[in-house]
């Protein structure tokens, strides 16, 4: 059986109840399993409704890899040989372990050579997560040397499944989301196909988010508008509210549209704010792992900073009267709170 470090589990056990959802904690996610298993590198895909990937965290890709995965995925990596994501998404049978030994097939693939080599590694470990009946996040582990992973690192990253699950089971919808200074804006067309004009900081943030299928540009100058602005310009077209949200590693993106008006005559278009916003709960989450405080009081601490009254965190990590009682009284000594409310505060 693996060997396990119980600080690091109850750290990504945190993560995942945060609510955050698994965009916002792949990168800390990744971090975490590669410290699990003995990897040099890690990536986690969230998938779309079809099975193929939407976005996504990789810690050490070049971004001319990148590029081609998000923008050249269906040219270069959909096919009978390539063995990546998308095939692993709807492979038969077990959910983990079949990078372990590849076919020779992998290794002559565009996914190896223009992927995988491409960011220096060798050997990889893979994982799924299935939710609700279909696939929704891919796991991979790299190393760069001569020691492929073993049965014993392949156990030890399924322990991660039962944790990861939970992270989709909100997915975000109970994240508390706070702005950063990270802002930017783009002009575009009223039709969203034209882009007129984009600041610096924007070109900066839509370059983080890693999305697949957007058109855009991670080397160079973004020179077309995303896809989701076009999307966003055929919503004020039809007179529907429009504001997007595109799940992006450590948060979210938001994008708010504004019709200006122009002069008489004057080409109308569209402004387009980009912000980015990180869930309140991982502040929360690095906050508690600093408390001198067992797993369960952390949880129950995490909870109540949610804003989730006594009754309800004594159900939702199965606490008894008694034990709630013993374990306030030392969440209450270790912090100097002295009441929930002021414990539920504390870590803001």
């Amino acid at each position: 059986m693996p060997r396990l470090n119980k600080r690091k589990w109850h750290e990504l056990d945190l993560l995942c109840r945060s609510g955050a959802g698994i965009a916002a904690i792949a990168p800390m996610a990744c971090r975490l399993l590669r410290e699990f298993v003995g990897a040099d590198a890690g990536a986690l895909f969230w998938m779309d409704e079809t099975g193929l990937p939407e976005g996504f965290f990789h810690e050490d890709s070049p971004a001319s890899a990148r590029d081609l995965f998000v923008n050249e995925f269906e040219r270069l990596f959909l096919g009978p040989e390539e063995l990546n994501v998308a095939a692993l998404a709807h492979m038969k049978g077990s959910d983990a372990g079949h990078l372990l030994a590849p076919p020779a097939s992998y290794y002559r693939s565009n996914t190896f050579n223009l992927l995988v080599r491409a960011s220096g590694h060798r050997h990889a470990l893979d994982l799924r997560i299935d939710h609700q009946g279909r696939p929704r996040v891919i796991v991979l582990l790299f190393r760069t040397g001569a020691y492929p992973f073993d049965e014993e690192n392949l156990a030890t990253l399924r322990l991660a499944s039962a944790p990861l699950r939970r992270a989709l089971s909100g997915n975000g919808r109970a994240a508390q989301w706070e702005p950063t200074p990270l802002k930017g804006h783009a002009l575009v067309d009223a039709s969203g196909q034209t882009l007129l004009m984009m600041s610096e900081a924007a070109q900066q943030i839509l370059q983080k988010t890693n999305s697949v299928g957007q058109d855009i540009q991670l080397e160079g100058p973004i020179t077309t508008p995303p896809r989701f602005m076009r999307h966003l310009c055929s919503d004020i077209a039809a007179g529907r509210e429009a504001r997007g949200f595109v799940a992006i590693p450590d948060g979210r993106l938001v994008i708010t549209p504004e019709q200006l008006h122009t002069p008489v005559g004057g080409r109308s278009a569209i402004l387009m704010t980009m912000q980015i916003e990180r869930p309140r709960n991982l502040r929360l989450v690095e906050r508690l792992l600093d408390l001198a405080l067992s797993p369960k009081q952390r949880g129950i601490m995490l909870e109540a900073a949610l804003g989730h009254a006594r009754s309800e965190v004594a159900a939702r990590t199965g606490t008894g009267t008694e034990a709630m009682k013993k374990h306030l009284g030392a969440i209450y000594q270790a912090t100097g709170a002295h009441s929930w409310d002021a414990m539920a505060r504390l870590l803001d």
